[in-house]
Order: C-alpha cells, then structure tokens, then sequence
C-alpha cells in the first residue's frame, strides 16, 4: 500500500507535522510512505485555464505540482494535514491542491456535468493545529473551517474519511498530549487495513 502524506505547515518539527508522523507510527513497515511538505515545492499557481479538463495534467511549464499530481493519482490512501490559517488551510497547501485538481476528480470540458472522483472508497485522514484553544477552536474561523477545507477536497476525490485530528491551543502547549498521540497511532494503523 502507497501512503501520502501531504503537509501544508512550514513548520517540519511543529505540531502539524508530529500529529502526521504520530500517525506514520501506526503504518507497518510493509507499506510505503511518502512525505510531500508544500512549503519545499517549486509550485506555480493555478491560472485558471481549464486547459486540465477534463482529465489531464497542468500545462504550465513542469514544476513540482506535476509530480506531485501523478503521487497524489497513486496514493492508495492520503493523509493531508495543515495549520490553521484564518480557518483554512495554509497558502502554499492550497496552490498545491488547486494546480492538481484532476488528480482528484474529472471534470468535463464544459464544466456543466458533475465531476467524477477518482479516488472512490480510498482511505484518508484530516489533520490540524489550532493556536485557540478549545472550544473557540471549533468555531468556523478556526479549525472547524481548515478540517472542511481539507473535507472538501477529500470529497470531491471520493476518499472515505476514517478520521480527523485537532490539537487545540497549540500555542500554550510544550508538547503532542499523549490521547492525541494515541488517536493519531489508532488512525495510522486503521489507515492500512
């Protein structure tokens, strides 16, 4: 089994990234997995061409967002994860997402049909830090709104969400608390099976 992790925090040793690895601790060794940090890219952003539809790669000049499109095609389940930003993901995770839209789905042409996910039954997970803490962090201009972000794209793909993490208040913590690490472990080994 082929696992992505999609990272979109700037941050390689912050809490987005341990609550991702948490779950990579779940994953027997058998698997693959593969790491993509958004903020490492050469990535153009999306221009809004429609020259990828209905199912074709950016034609943009080659960057890293075509090769990331062909890992995200593959991935046998994916797990994305991104601080919250003002209730959303972060910039450099979005550019990513849009410049690879048909490797989730396919959409027609004309865009008057409804698009087909191509990742129908594929298994994923959403992960977030929040700096508010709890329950301010579930208002929608907190990390209620990076989780549906991230749900949106999930859904167009088709992916079957097993689960999602929040570390609130994250800046008055030293630390992953311990449950969170448990719940990311228990989502990683779920992720597989």
């Amino acid at each position: 089994m082929n696992i992505l992790f999609l990272n979109g925090s700037p941050r390689k040793s912050g809490y987005t990234v341990g609550v991702m690895k948490c779950i990579e601790k779940g994953i027997d060794s058998q698997h693959s997995v593969e790491w993509i940090h958004s903020y490492d890219l050469d990535i153009k952003p999306c221009i809004s061409c429609l020259n990828c539809r209905p199912n074709r790669e950016c034609i943009l000049s080659k960057d890293d967002g075509h090769n990331v499109w062909h890992k995200i095609r593959s991935a046998d389940a994916i797990v994305i994860g991104s601080p919250t930003y003002f209730g959303n993901i972060s910039g450099q995770l979005k550019i990513l997402i849009d410049r690879n839209l048909t490797a989730f789905e396919e959409i027609a042409k004309s865009g008057l049909e409804m698009p087909i996910p191509l990742h129908n039954g594929k298994k994923a997970i959403m992960v977030t830090a929040c700096n508010a803490p709890f329950p301010i962090s579930q208002l929608p201009t907190q990390s209620k709104g990076t989780l549906q972000a991230i749900e949106i794209v999930f859904k167009a793909g088709g992916y079957n969400i097993i689960g999602s993490i929040t570390l609130d208040g994250a800046a008055s913590k030293n630390k992953i608390p311990l449950e969170i690490q448990e719940q990311a472990k228990i989502l990683g080994t779920t992720l597989q099976s």
